[in-house]
Parts: C-alpha cells; structure tokens; sequence
C-alpha cells in the first residue's frame, strides 16, 4: 500500500514550508502522490524531482500540510522522512 507523508515544517527563504511525499516512487506510487495533492489544493507547480538521487515531493505552506494531515497524510519527523526516500527508491525498476 502506497503511503503519503508529510514532514514537519522548517523555515527556508523566510518563509515556513514542509514536503509531501510518497513511500514509492515508481508510476503507480508516484500518480497517487499527485492524486492526493490534487485533492487537497496543490498546484502541480509545487511538485518538485530534482536531479540526482529521486525525492519526488510537493512543497507545501503550513495550511496545505494541516490539509494534508486532515486528508489523512501521515506527519513525519526527520527519520522517518529519511525513511520514506529510503522505501520510496526502494520501488524504482531498475530499468527506469
């Protein structure tokens, strides 16, 4: 079961943000990242996979975290984040 977090906000560019995030990201994993975010208000303009090791993620502001974590986004701490990019690369076909 694909699992969608949400880490806990931290301050960058004077501004509070936090990251939503999935424990898989192959295709399937990573359409139910952008499903969910776009069930609570996201833009895909938020969605961010920078180069180099995969951390696919949406950045969000504190009241789209809250939306998350009402929708049913679980709240993660630091380890658990590491955790989740762990699992998350874990799922990559190798011939992707």
């Amino acid at each position: 079961m694909i699992q969608i977090g949400v880490d806990e906000l931290f301050q960058a560019k004077g501004r509070w943000w936090a990251h939503l995030l999935c424990d898989d990201f192959s295709p399937a994993g990573l359409e139910a990242l952008h499903r969910f975010a776009e069930k609570i208000d996201l833009p895909r303009r938020a969605f961010h996979d920078p180069a180099g090791q995969p951390r696919p993620h949406y950045d969000c502001t504190p009241e789209a975290r809250e939306r998350a974590l009402q929708n049913g986004a679980l709240p993660l701490t630091r380890q658990q984040l590491v955790e989740y990019l762990q699992r998350g690369r874990s799922k990559i076909s190798p011939s992707a």
